[in-house]
């Protein structure tokens, strides 16, 4: 394999594309609109014990997100990449029903190739509650 197959088959097997990935969609979030790097197949784990399968499941929580909190933003404040997996610790901030709002979590995305086929998410529904003024569930 020359030297620029190799650096090309590393970049699609590992992780480090989905964390620009994800800074760049949550900098301006869109869930309606195209999201060609999530696999059909996507699962999503969230804390509040849902697993939503697929990517109308998985963009239909995303779009509710949106719905309660328009100005919603996800900055990446570290991450860490290990094979086909991205670890990204975030500070999510916008405007709930109770006002401007900061909160804290991270990301665990699972990728094959170009695809992130599994995203399992961790933050504190009690506090998203608080912040917000909505509970998780009701997304």
């Amino acid at each position: 394999m020359t030297e620029q197959a190799t650096a090309t088959a590393k970049s699609i097997s590992d992780a480090t594309w989905a964390v620009e990935y994800f800074r760049k969609f949550w900098s301006h979030p869109d869930p309606a609109g195209t999201t060609p790097h999530l696999s059909g197949e996507i699962i999503g784990r969230w804390p509040d014990g849902r697993v939503l399968r697929g990517i109308k499941e998985y963009r239909g929580r995303l779009i509710n997100i949106g719905a309660l909190i328009p100005d919603i933003r996800l900055d990446v404040i570290e991450h860490a990449v290990n094979g086909d997996l991205a670890f990204i610790r975030w500070r999510g901030h916008g405007t709930g029903r109770k006002g401007r709002f900061e909160l804290f979590g991270v990301d665990r995305l699972r990728v094959e190739g170009d695809k992130i086929v599994e995203n399992i998410i961790h933050f504190d529904p009690a506090i998203f509650e608080t912040v917000v003024g909505a509970p998780l569930s009701g997304t």
